[in-house]
C-alpha cells in the first residue's frame, strides 16, 4: 500500500518506520532535512512537500501537534487539498480538539477525502515495537480501509464514532493522566516533606489502593532517579489539557481538577521547564517545599 506520512517527530519517526517495515511504501515529508533522511536510508521515498506526498498515495498520515499544525496540513494553501490528487482517506495522529477535527473533516468532504482522526496512546516507545492503542474516529468504511495502516502501527484499533469522537476519547485519557501526574507529584512530596523516603513511599503506593500505570511511570521512572528528559513535555500536555478544558466549555461543564492541573503545569513551565518531561511538574512543589523526593544516581 502507498501510505503518505508527514511529521517526523518523537512519535511521527518509529510509526514511519514501523510501516516501512510491514513492506508499504512509505512517502515522506518533513521541515526537519534530518529526519527525512533517517526515513529514506530506512526505505522511505522522500516527497517534495505536504501536496506532493498527498498526490502520491492510498492514504495519508500526519501525526504533527496543535491543531493549527493539522489545519496546515489538511486544510492549507499548501497542503492536502493542493495535491493533484487528494487521497481518499487521511488520517490525523494528532491529539487535537474535536472543533477542529470536524472542521478539517467537513473542508475535506467535497473533494471526496475521508477524514480520520486517530490519536493513539503509548508514547515513543511502544510507536517503535507497534503496540500503540489507536483511538480513531470517522466513517466506519474509511476506519476499515485504514486498517492496514492501523494494523501495522498498534495492538489494537478502537473505533469510538463519527469524526472528533477519537480525539475526545483521547482527551478524556489525556485529563486522568495528567492531572493524575499532578496528584502524584503533591502526594510524593508530602511525604518526602513528612520525613518519608521517596523510594519507600513508592513501594506503599505501587501495592496500594492508589496503584495506576501513571504512579509506575513517573515515580521509577522519573520522581525518584530525577530524569525530565521529555518523553512527554510540559509544553505539549498543557496542550491536550487546554484541548479537554475547551472541550468542556463548549459542552457546559466545568473540569475543576483539569483546572487546578493547568495552573500547576503552568507555574512548571514558567519556571523553565516546558520542554521537560511532564514529571517537572514536581519541581516547583519541592523548591516550595524545600525537599526533593528522590536522587540522581
Amino acid at each position: 500500500m502507498k501510505i503518505g506520512f508527514v511529521g517526523l517527530g518523537l512519535m511521527g519517526q518509529p510509526m514511519a518506520g514501523r510501516l516501512i517495515e510491514a513492506g508499504h511504501e512509505v512517502h515522506v515529508f518533513s521541515a526537519n532535512a534530518e529526519a527525512v533522511e533517517t526515513m529514506v536510508a530506512k526505505g522511505a521515498v522522500a516527497g517534495g512537500s505536504v501536496a506532493d506526498v498527498g498526490g502520491s498515495v492510498e492514504i495519508f498520515c500526519s501525526c504533527r501537534v496543535t491543531p493549527e499544525q493539522s489545519r496546515e496540513v489538511f486544510t492549507g494553501p499548501d497542503g492536502v487539498p493542493a495535491a493533484t490528487a487528494v487521497p481518499p482517506v487521511c488520517i490525523d495522529f494528532a491529539t487535537i480538539d474535536p472543533m477542529t477535527s470536524r472542521e478539517i473533516g467537513r473542508t475535506l468532504a467535497p473533494a471526496g477525502a475521508d477524514y480520520i482522526d486517530a490519536p493513539v496512546s503509548g508514547g515513543p516507545n511502544a510507536a517503535a515495537a507497534g503496540t500503540l492503542s489507536i483511538i480513531a474516529g470517522g466513517a466506519r468504511p474509511a476506519v476499515e480501509r485504514a486498517g492496514p495502516v492501523f494494523d501495522s502501527l498498534g495492538k489494537r484499533t478502537f473505533r469510538m464514532g463519527g469524526i472528533g469522537t477519537g480525539v475526545t476519547a483521547k482527551l478524556c485519557n489525556n485529563l486522568i493522566t495528567i492531572t493524575s501526574h499532578a496528584l502524584i507529584a503533591e502526594a510524593m512530596v508530602l511525604g518526602a516533606k513528612a520525613g518519608i523516603d521517596g523510594h519507600a513511599l513508592y513501594e506503599v503506593l505501587s501495592q496500594s489502593t492508589a496503584y495506576s500505570r501513571t504512579l509506575e511511570r513517573v515515580v521509577p521512572g522519573h520522581f525518584l532517579p530525577r530524569n525530565f528528559e521529555a518523553a512527554a513535555s510540559v509544553e505539549n500536555i498543557m496542550k491536550d489539557l487546554r484541548g479537554a478544558l475547551d472541550l468542556a466549555e463548549a459542552e457546559g461543564l466545568r473540569l475543576a481538577l483539569g483546572e487546578t492541573a493547568m495552573t500547576l503545569f503552568a507555574e512548571a513551565a514558567a519556571r523553565g521547564h516546558a520542554g521537560d518531561d511532564i514529571a517537572a511538574v514536581i519541581l516547583p512543589m519541592e523548591a516550595a517545599a524545600g525537599v526533593s523526593v528522590g536522587r540522581a544516581g
